[in-house]
């Protein structure tokens, strides 16, 4: 999961942007592991931001640590978190995202896809006892029901270096196929191995991800939350949300991003 941060400078906006909070003390939570980590960037970006109106301190811990400390009394926040049902019983996040990025897809030898559409269902593959690789510490959303059903079928990996693991069971033919994202196998394989591979985007997946800020259910948590809703709603983020989207990605997927953005949020300033 950590590649993706890389589409998520935008925040570092939000850094020139002052709050009006009292000075109380917040834990902000960061999945980095590394010097040379995506997370980096946008944890000294928070960090600035959160610090010039409360005593922040930053921690670094795995993600699931994060989601469980997210879920307690204690006044912690982190960012870029996936919103579900479950989550938001125990978790609050902003109204608006914070990021959107790419969805995860399947990945698999070329023989294991021959014939199958470029849009295909988990559900239908599992329904055909193909193996599925995943990560045991991440989210899979509407997939997590798919799973249940099908658990003799599923490889969950659960390492610090799971992101490297999982592509490298699919080379090693000792799974069928995986769900990931497509940064993540690129940078575990070489151009080699990835040019065995072919994609398919999961039937049961929107086209794109969300990700937002996330806090405990605590009075600095709540706090936090109400700041970070009222910057995402301003037409400098927005423009620089917008910027931000167009340099990463290809002119006809920004335009496909903000679109479903505008649609689902109604956040145009």
């Amino acid at each position: 999961m950590t590649t993706i941060i890389k589409h998520l400078s935008l925040l570092l906006v939000l850094v020139f942007t002052p709050l009006s909070l009292a000075n109380e003390p917040l834990t902000l939570l960061s999945r980095a592991n590394g010097a040379t980590d995506d997370f980096l960037n946008s944890d000294r970006a928070f960090t600035r931001l959160l610090s010039r109106s409360f005593a922040t301190k930053l921690q670094w811990t795995n993600q699931a640590r994060l989601i469980k400390r997210l879920a307690t009394n204690e006044a912690v926040c982190s960012y870029n978190i996936i919103k579900t049902a479950e989550r938001e019983k125990h978790i609050l996040f902003s109204d608006v995202p914070t990021s959107v990025y790419e969805q995860r897809k399947l990945f698999a030898l070329k023989q294991t896809f021959k014939d199958l559409p470029l849009r295909v269902s988990v559900d239908s593959l599992l329904k055909k006892d193909f193996t599925l690789g995943v990560d045991s510490g991440t989210s899979y959303q509407t997939l997590e029901p798919i799973f249940s059903n099908y658990k003799d079928q599923i490889a969950a990996i659960s390492s610090e270096d799971t992101s490297s693991q999982l592509p490298n069971l699919i080379t090693h033919n000792r799974i069928d196929m995986i769900v990931d994202y497509e940064i993540n196998v690129r940078e575990a394989l070489t151009s080699e191995q990835f040019k065995q591979l072919e994609s398919r985007e999961i039937a049961e997946y929107p086209a794109f991800i969300n990700g937002f800020f996330a806090c405990s259910k605590s009075t600095v948590g709540d706090k936090a939350i109400q700041a970070i809703n009222r910057l995402m709603k301003t037409p400098s983020l927005y423009s620089y949300f917008q910027k931000n989207l167009k340099q990463t990605y290809s002119a006809e997927t920004t335009s496909e991003m903000i679109l479903a953005y505008k649609k689902q949020f109604d956040t145009t300033p």
